[in-house]
């Protein structure tokens, strides 16, 4: 009998949710992250275009522009994972379904949870606001590596402008034949400042271009809605 008491009470207990966590977690952000590659390629190149058609003399333009952002894209590659990782689980997703009885509301854990928890079927009711989530996130990532005065900024300036500084270069030596050395470097202070105004305005575009990229204001475009789903339901 001594024995049989405790089994009882282990049958008669709750069972526990399993949440999304460890491989779930680690799957689901990677897919997301293959998932916006192109969407983020896109977005980027055509950034990459307004700089150098607009900013950059034609005698100067790069075979491929996109190049640009290669310090963005190294840094993003390194702190891509953490940062949607963090906006989608502890951020959002997270904790038990049971209410204050300790009992799981209907389709809790899975297929379709419609309480907000850490649980695979959380994620599906709730998919509308995972969606935009993740193009926050990203968004949100991308904005803070493209700020002036940050790093891979700073470093895309550079490279901006020691194509502009080729391509006038040449001008200034046809003026040099008509104008004082004092007169031609104004011309190429206010050029600078001006290139770099530039280059902060064509950065502001980077959200409505990316929402562009996904298709509008309900991301149509990156939501892949059917396959995620059942890629989210795979976990228990």
């Amino acid at each position: 009998m001594q024995l049989i008491l405790p089994m009882l009470s282990l049958l008669l207990a709750p069972v526990a949710v399993t949440a999304c966590e460890g491989d779930c977690i680690i799957d689901i952000t990677n897919e997301y992250l293959n998932r916006y590659e192109n969407i983020l390629l896109t977005t980027l190149q055509n950034l990459a275009t307004q700089i150098s058609e607009q900013l950059v003399p034609a005698a100067c333009r790069r075979e491929n522009s996109i190049v640009y952002f290669a310090p963005v894209l190294t840094a993003y590659n390194l702190t891509a994972y953490n940062s949607l990782e963090n906006a989608i689980f502890p951020s959002y997703f997270h904790g038990k379904c049971q209410d204050a009885n300790g009992v799981n509301p209907s389709g809790c854990p899975n297929p379709d949870c419609p309480k907000v928890c850490g649980t695979p079927g959380s994620m599906v009711h709730f998919y509308p606001t995972l969606i935009k989530i993740v193009f926050d996130g990203t968004v949100s990532l991308l904005a803070n590596l493209t700020a002036p005065g940050s790093k891979p900024y700073n470093q895309l300036q550079q490279m901006v402008m020691a194509d502009v500084n080729e391509g006038q270069k040449k001008r200034m030596e046809n003026l040099s034949r008509i104008m004082p050395l004092r007169s031609r470097a104004a011309i190429q202070a206010r050029s600078a400042h001006s290139i770099q105004q530039g280059l902060k305005k064509i950065m502001k575009e980077l959200r409505p271009t990316m929402l562009e990229t996904c298709g509008g204001s309900n991301l149509s475009f990156c939501s892949w809605e059917q396959p995620m789903k059942e890629f989210i339901l795979q976990y228990p």
